[in-house]
């Protein structure tokens, strides 16, 4: 007998983006083809509680565990798994046999 599928349908999988920030690449040194997921995060005005002054923030981009799944960019299908990012870049290296 087959098992029922259990995987998560598309109407339960979080596609929401942290909040205020957005997920960006940045392109590896070595391997430009290689992108890096960041997250770049949108900070709020320092106000200064004794002159009122209004100071804003620059955003800070920090480094980016989160998968695919924040990406809004990306098509999620847990059936095909995750996209091989790496194996041009691992075969390239001719050490490996597939």
């Amino acid at each position: 007998m087959k098992k029922k599928d259990t995987a998560p349908t598309a109407q339960l999988i979080t596609r929401n983006p942290f909040p205020n920030s957005k997920k960006i690449y940045v392109k590896g040194q070595m391997h430009p083809e290689i992108k890096v997921a960041m997250r770049q995060i949108t900070l709020s005005d320092t106000k200064d509680s004794m002159t009122g002054k209004v100071t804003p923030n620059e955003p800070v981009t920090v480094y980016d565990t989160s998968g695919p799944y924040t990406d809004p960019e990306k098509e999620i299908n847990v059936h095909n798994g995750i996209e091989r990012i790496r194996e041009p870049w691992i075969l390239n290296r001719n050490d490996v046999e597939q």
